[in-house]
């Protein structure tokens, strides 16, 4: 007699991958979340109605464990011109980003491998803008708050820059909550500089706040996800071996 296991083992593995998913994400707390900038945060170029020149970028944060040691891997994305601005602009070159980090906290540059973003910043300053933001990184240039456009991060380029945090116990997760809360609240500052705005009824250069969204919520990093796929893989691959064995 023969037996069809199709439909039973396709209900098997759907249920069980969802509970293998749910488990997962309950066990493993998210570690990034991600800034936006934009003319709506606070820009340093307005114009009549026009806020800002409209270049935009996005800072994703993520928090990661290795060892002893805590890292922020800080990604860095231009994105201006993928949306419509007030600003009109559809291009820039985006040299440099200051933040701040969490009282007590200290940073230093720990890589940035394949990255222009070289010369790192304490106590940063934009003028207009923000001053005395904790640490800055940006393409080499002789001040944070000046300088040209050279080896800067044009529309859709992005880059990524490791920090090693310190003088904290917090773990990586506690310390994405903690960030984010920051940012959230408005203890946390965050800004881009960008250089060569083209398509912008204003200024060629713009200095531009991060914010959160209102409805952010912290995203699974990478190896979460990874790890998802992994397990549900191998129990598709289990359930099929029981299947031929029990058709043999």
């Amino acid at each position: 007699m023969k037996t069809n296991f199709a439909q039973p083992l396709t209900a098997c593995i759907a249920t069980a991958g969802l509970a293998i998913a749910s488990s997962l994400l309950t066990a493993t707390q998210a570690q990034a979340f991600s800034l936006s900038v934009a003319p709506e945060y606070g820009s340093t170029n307005s114009l009549g109605n026009v806020i800002g020149t409209g270049a935009t970028a996005t800072l994703d944060f993520n928090f990661v464990q290795s060892g002893a040691d805590l890292l922020l891997n800080l990604g860095i994305t231009n994105t201006t011109g993928t949306q419509a601005t007030a600003g009109g602009a559809t291009n820039s070159s985006l040299v440099g980003v200051a933040f701040d980090v969490l009282s007590g906290v200290n940073a230093s540059v720990k890589s940035t491998a394949g990255s222009s973003f070289t010369t790192f910043w304490n106590n940063v300053d934009i003028n207009g803008l923000h001053k005395d933001f904790d640490y800055g990184i940006s393409t080499p240039r002789k001040s944070f708050d000046g300088g040209n456009s050279n080896e800067g991060l044009y529309k859709n380029e992005s880059t990524l820059v490791s920090f090693l945090l310190t003088g904290s116990s917090l773990n990586a997760a506690q310390a994405e909550s903690a960030f984010l809360t920051g940012f959230q609240n408005g203890t946390l500052k965050a800004g881009v500089r960008f250089q060569q705005v083209e398509g912008s009824r204003v200024s060629k250069s713009d200095k531009v706040f991060a914010g959160v969204s209102a409805d952010a919520e912290p995203v699974p990093e990478p190896t979460t996800m990874a790890g998802m796929v992994m397990g549900l893989g191998s129990l598709v691959a289990a359930r099929r071996k029981q299947a031929k064995k029990a058709l043999a």
